[in-house]
């Protein structure tokens, strides 16, 4: 819940005097005086400024016969390896003498000394689970995000090499700070010290840095005076005593600004681009059929649109085919509505042409062209296009894109902006799969399209290119209400400020599923600063777990993307009851390699009906079970019936298929394929239709890419079964799909969605 307005004014005015001390951070005192206000434990502490301040009853009152002193420097933040943290006994002399050595020490260094923290030493025992990072900072992609890992000294070598922080966006309630801690590998040791009480400790602790991160970022109107840019206590402890202690806290913070606009631009702003009355292509050449503009004109021909007009200062005529179109000399010539231009001359030519757009009253533009923000001279050119396409009231797709291949409806033609000859890359649309595949790299997206061809046909590609206006979040917004896609794959790049949190709240407001593959993860984005927090959760990691978060499906590489594409669509209307399933093989090493990779996925446990009906199909040699080798020996009918027999069962939840296809009693061969209706393949696709419980397949011929098995996964493929080369793959699959319909239908635990 948001932080009581009275300890928000007592934080705000403690950043306040910090500020007007001319610092961008607090002292570790000042923290915990933050975390004390909040009710979260600290350390018995007190700033000393002279020795004289030292005396045995201020050492009794922090107590113990150990304390721990540590340098307060603005321009010290890593005390430990600076030297600035000493272990003393608690002697007033000796105390003192430590005080005038330390504070020398730095001084002779030049830093700034405001005096030394003295603070109880916390007895805890420093094994994992005792010592746990709790922080945030604001992402400037995505505001304020929550880090909870492994704490200590080598928090950061812990999270590079064994386990990343587990990040989150605020604001969290209880349930979804549970949902962090229980994706954590740590949580596992609380459960096996029975300590689930502590667990609630650590939930209430993340609840509260999550108010106060909401309270103190720029993403929300609180009315505060600062922005709490990083805030981490490293570690919080339990210590032998009882108690859970943030013993370590760092804190940075600047003056607040204007809020940034995180609305999305009307789902009407956008059609023009995709159902547009009127496209004028602007650049086409009456001499050179090479021209993209020339290209994208014959591609508009061949969708049989008839509102096509040619733009060229020099005037003219273009022939396609039957057809000759006059070549205006200007937008201004065109004597009938135009929604949507095309723009395919050079970047320097451009400006004219969107002061034209704005003048005839264009409502979408596509920006052909590269050479704007990625030439240094032309980042000013780009500011100004976008000026007058904001004043103008019209959109922008791109710059430097290819722009849009879209179907259409029966009341309205499609269009092709892909300035590809069609003998190089051509996209069928005759399958009902829809999907959209909106990528920032356009050739991406036709290679990606091109290596699905056999399973599905894209309702519509968009190459958005630099972003300039239309993005991540403008497109998934608008086709999550249209009711020609079920699903959409996005390839990523990287987001315009703001424009991640504006995509987690897209993807999280919608219901269909997005498959994301989000690139750049080696260029965090912004340098690591001080804090644990900062350089252990970058900006991949945070788009990482915001996606999930939100409900996305985040693919670690492109073939995962692809496969993923290929699952959710094949897979759309299948009915997912729960995480049971069934592994059928024809040799022993592939129900291996599926058994070692069901991920989220549970083995089923088959009733005494389903085993003996199996015992009465599969061959001798073989047992039934839910994890079933057929052996060589099982053919066609064999594998059928028992593939039947599986999905029949109320105790299969969703089903793995692999096929060897060597086998010598199965028909798998091209030509067994095409010579036998009633291959394996026709009958797979058969029942995978009949029952809709989730089916993946692998055909195994990863070898051999160039083997006589080709059509055996193509058939597969094209009739809506999804099949990969490995049984790994299958698998990886086959838990995606499952866990993201559990997590969206069943209202399955949140950790899963962080996972």
């Amino acid at each position: 819940m948001p932080l009581d307005t009275i300890l928000k004014e007592e934080i705000d005015a403690m950043i306040r005097a910090a500020h007007t001390a001319g610092r961008d951070m607090l002292y570790e005192h000042e923290v915990y005086g933050i975390l004390r206000a909040m009710g979260i434990q600290v350390p018995r502490h007190a700033l000393i400024t002279s020795g004289d301040d030292v005396t045995r009853e201020l050492l009794h009152a922090i107590g113990g016969p150990k304390l721990v002193m540590k340098i307060v420097s603005a321009a010290v933040t890593h005390k430990m390896s600076a030297g600035g943290v000493r272990m003393v006994h608690a002697d007033p002399d000796f105390v003192r003498y430590s005080f005038d050595q330390m504070t020398t020490a730095f001084r002779d260094m030049g830093a700034p000394v405001e005096g030394v923290l003295i603070s109880e030493r916390v007895e805890y025992q420093p094994e994992l689970g005792n010592e746990i990072l709790l922080g945030f900072r604001e992402s400037e992609t995505f505001g304020p995000v929550l880090s909870f890992s492994k704490g200590g000294s080598d928090a950061e070598f812990f999270a590079r090499h064994f386990s990343p922080p587990n990040l989150i966006l605020a604001p969290v309630d209880r349930n979804w700070a549970t949902a962090l801690l229980e994706s954590s590998h740590i949580h596992e040791k609380f459960r096996a010290w029975n300590r689930e009480a502590d667990v609630g400790r650590i939930v209430d602790v993340g609840v509260a840095f999550s108010d106060l991160a909401v309270a103190f970022s720029s993403y929300f109107d609180t009315g505060t005076s600062h922005v709490i840019t990083e805030f981490e206590v490293n570690p919080l402890v339990f210590g032998t005593d009882g108690r859970f202690v943030a013993i370590d806290g760092f804190a940075r913070f600047k003056q607040r600004g204007s809020l940034p606009d995180l609305t999305i631009a009307p789902e009407e702003t956008m059609k023009p681009f995709f159902e547009p009355d009127g496209i004028a292509v602007v650049g086409v050449s009456a001499s050179d059929p090479a021209k993209a503009g020339n290209i994208i004109v014959e591609n508009l021909i061949r969708m049989e649109r008839r509102d096509i007009f040619c733009v060229n200062p020099r005037g003219g005529s273009l022939t396609v085919g039957p057809r000759t179109l006059p070549i205006h000399t200007g937008l201004e010539a065109i004597d009938a509505t135009v929604e949507l231009a095309i723009i395919t001359v050079p970047a320097d030519a451009t400006l004219p042409v969107i002061e034209a757009c704005a003048n005839k009253g264009v409502k979408a533009a596509i920006l052909i062209p590269g050479g704007f923000a990625e030439v240094d001279k032309n980042r000013d050119l780009e500011k100004e296009i976008a000026r007058i396409a904001k004043e103008g009231g019209f959109r922008l797709i791109g710059p430097n894109c290819l722009g849009i291949v879209y179907e259409g409806c029966q009341a309205r033609k499609g269009l092709n902006t892909f300035f590809i000859p069609e003998d190089k890359f051509s996209v069928s649309m005759e399958r009902e799969n829809k999907v959209a595949i909106l990528s920032q790299s356009g050739a991406l997206g036709i290679i990606e399209i091109d290596n699905l061809k056999n399973a599905i046909s894209p309702k519509v590609i968009v190459s958005y290119g630099n972003q300039l206006d239309v993005d991540p979040c403008d497109l998934v917004s608008y086709f999550q209400d249209d009711p020609m896609i079920n699903v959409m794959g996005c390839y990523i790049e990287g987001f315009k400020p703001h424009a991640g949190r504006k995509f987690f709240d897209a993807v999280r407001a919608g219901s269909k599923p997005v498959i994301v593959y989000k690139a750049g993860r080696t260029k965090e984005g912004r340098k690591a600063t001080e804090s644990h927090t900062a350089s252990i959760a970058g900006e991949y990691a945070v788009a990482k777990a915001a996606m999930k978060q939100a409900g996305a499906i985040v693919a670690d590489t492109m073939v995962d993307h692809g496969d993923f594409i290929k699952t959710f669509a094949l897979m759309n209307d299948f009915v997912v009851s729960g995480n049971r399933v069934a592994i059928i093989a024809n040799a022993g090493y592939e129900k291996t390699y599926a058994a070692d990779n069901l991920g989220n996925l549970v083995l089923a446990d088959f009733d005494e009906a389903t085993l003996a009906a199996l015992q009465a199909i599969i061959p001798p040699m073989a047992e039934a079970s839910p994890l079933l080798d057929l052996t060589p020996m099982a053919d066609d009918a064999v594998f059928a019936r028992s593939i039947e027999t599986m999905l029949k069962s109320p105790d299969v939840d969703a089903l793995m298929v692999s096929i060897v296809p060597q086998s010598a009693l199965i028909h798998t061969t091209d030509k067994e394929i095409r010579d036998n209706p009633d291959n394996i393949a026709a009958r797979i696709t058969r029942l995978v239709h009949a029952y809709k419980k989730p089916v993946a397949v692998s055909v195994n011929v990863v070898s051999r890419a160039d083997a006589v098995y080709n059509e055996l996964g193509r058939t597969l493929d094209a009739g809506g079964v999804p099949t990969y080369l490995t049984a790994n793959r299958a698998m990886v699959c086959l838990n995606a799909f499952v866990n993201h319909r559990l997590g969206r239908d069943m209202a399955h635990p949140l950790s899963h969605r962080l996972k």
